[in-house]
């Protein structure tokens, strides 16, 4: 089984400089004015999920709960340190999770539109 992710969102650039940039992911796909959406499909290499945003003219009318997240195990803790290392260089805030378990399991940040992204090590 695979699994795909997706959200429509308000901005692709955004969105692409943090989850590529930042966390590591490739662009696999990506899609223009398809009925009326445009889209990039993200994943990594040996991975068996995606994660999809749209943008379209019809703009999101969505909110980010406390304990809506999205959870990136690394299992290298090299790679793990430097994700965290470039996070915190462009300014991202880390936050207190809601739920304690990620307080001592991970480390929490928000993505360009607010959602939660949980980092932590395998």
């Amino acid at each position: 089984m695979n699994v795909r992710f997706a959200r429509h969102a308000k901005a692709l650039e955004p969105l692409l400089h943090f989850y590529c940039n930042l966390l590591g992911l490739k662009v696999i796909s990506e899609f223009k004015d398809h009925n009326g959406y445009t889209g990039v499909i993200l994943s990594c290499d040996h991975c068996n999920w995606e994660i999809e945003f749209t943008i379209s003219s019809n703009c999101p009318n969505h909110k980010a709960d406390e304990d809506d997240l999205i959870v990136f195990k690394y299992d290298d803790k090299v790679q793990y340190g430097l994700v965290l290392e470039r996070l915190r260089k462009e300014k991202y805030l880390e936050f207190a999770p809601k739920n304690p378990f990620w307080e001592d399991n991970g480390k929490l940040f928000r993505d360009p539109e607010g959602y939660g992204i949980v980092i932590t090590l395998m």
